[in-house]
């Protein structure tokens, strides 16, 4: 349990760190408005040569902070997959904060506006998720605005030491603000993967519960109705051959023939033998012809797995839930699934061309107790997967990825 917890908190931190870095990003496009607006209003022209190119430099650096915060620039980057956001990546661009906001307050004299824009670097590294790495950068804000304030003619000038000291009192409550944010941040994020960690073993439990259910049924319709309904049927075949021409045999017959394929179906779809006698790509073969058998749908398949894996049970369970949706719901004429390994990933593509899915769709189907699709992609997310629904010209198109565990 603890090593789960300790992978969810990994995962939690990651989301929030991009999640911050995005905001932070944002907001330091806010942060170079102000600077330009503090140098045209607070301070006098002939320092606006140097604090256009400190400026200038500053924004340059927020054009790309924002673009590496984007996730299809990450994209790009992580050729096709989302690329994480390092751990010292947004802290750099913290830096470059400091420094600018330090130097640009350092460049201006008699200039109060540059002094109060200083006041929203607290804010930026309100944001992070790290209490000591925000304590520490705030440490370096509170020495850079003692620097600044020294620097500042207005307050060691004009203003006495008592207006000097509210600022800097007033300065170092919105640093500790920042840090009492950033801690409660950092604990609430505790709190969601140690949450997360336990729906996860939850799941686990649950889901390993239902798949020994599951072949429990199927074990038991194959050994007990299955053998049943073979051995009338072989009663009636040597009675139609003692006795042939009696259409009442050969029609229980043919009734008795689908009784025993809707049960070799059904204890397929509970537990396929197949799955663990020669793997994934077989199971998948077979419940898509079983599936175009029952519904009428065409399903082509295109299948390119030849290993075994851990994550088999789950990835069948998955595209065996949404074959049944195909079947079922999508008033489709052709569908088609695809199953192959991609950069460490088992990834299952399965499409129709029918009346087509959306949230609205499944919100509605969840509320009306329809929870089979919603727990296999619950059970996708804890396996470290991801279960999306991608925009199709018609019907719906569903890819599953699965990272591999031999």
């Amino acid at each position: 349990m603890a090593k789960t917890i300790d992978v969810e908190l990994v995962r939690v931190r990651e989301r929030h760190r991009s999640r911050s870095y995005q905001i932070v990003s944002v907001l330091r496009l806010g942060v170079l408005a102000f600077m330009v607006g503090a140098m045209l209003l607070g301070t006098a022209q002939h320092e606006w040569a140097r604090q256009t190119a400190l400026v200038g430099l500053y924004g340059f650096a927020a054009v790309c902070a924002l673009v590496l915060a984007s996730p299809r620039a990450r994209s790009r980057i992580g050729g096709g997959r989302l690329g994480r956001v390092g751990r010292w990546e947004p802290l750099a661009f913290i830096a470059i904060d400091l420094v600018a906001l330090t130097a640009f307050q350092l460049l201006s004299t008699a200039g109060i506006y540059p002094l109060l824009i200083m006041t929203l670097l607290p804010v930026l590294v309100g944001v992070d998720v790290s209490a000591r790495r925000a304590a520490l950068v705030l440490a370096l804000t509170l020495v850079g605005f003692a620097l600044a304030g020294v620097h500042d003619e207005v307050l060691l000038g004009e203003a006495d030491w008592r207006h000097t000291l509210f600022l800097f009192a007033l300065y170092t409550f919105l640093c500790a603000t920042a840090l009492v944010v950033v801690s409660i941040e950092e604990r609430h994020v505790r709190s969601v993967a140690g949450l997360s960690a336990l729906r996860e073993e939850l799941l686990a439990h649950t889901m390993t519960a239902s798949e020994v259910m599951q072949r429990r049924i199927s074990e038991a319709i194959h050994d007990g109705p299955l053998q049943d309904v073979l051995a009338a049927r072989q009663d009636l075949i040597e009675l139609d051959a003692a006795f042939p021409g009696d259409e009442r045999v050969q029609h229980a017959m043919a009734g008795l023939q689908a009784a025993s394929e809707h049960l070799r179906q059904a204890t397929f779809e509970l537990h396929p033998a197949v799955l663990e006698q020669v793997g994934l790509g077989a199971a998948v073969e077979q419940l898509a012809a079983f599936t175009a058998q029952r519904s009428g749908i065409a399903i082509s398949t295109d299948i390119d797995y030849p290993i075994r894996s851990a994550i088999d049970p789950i990835m069948f369970g998955v595209v065996r839930e949404l074959l049944s949706n195909v079947a079922q719901h999508s008033r489709a004429r052709h569908a088609a699934v695809r199953l192959a390994i991609t950069d460490g990933m088992c990834v299952a593509n399965v499409a129709d061309d029918g009346v087509g899915v959306t949230g609205d769709t499944m919100a509605r189907r969840l509320g009306e107790g329809h929870i089979g699709l919603a727990s296999h992609r619950a059970r996708v997310d804890a396996a470290g997967g991801t279960f999306v629904f991608l925009e199709a010209p018609a019907g719906t198109h569903v890819r599953v990825a699965l990272p591999l565990k031999r």
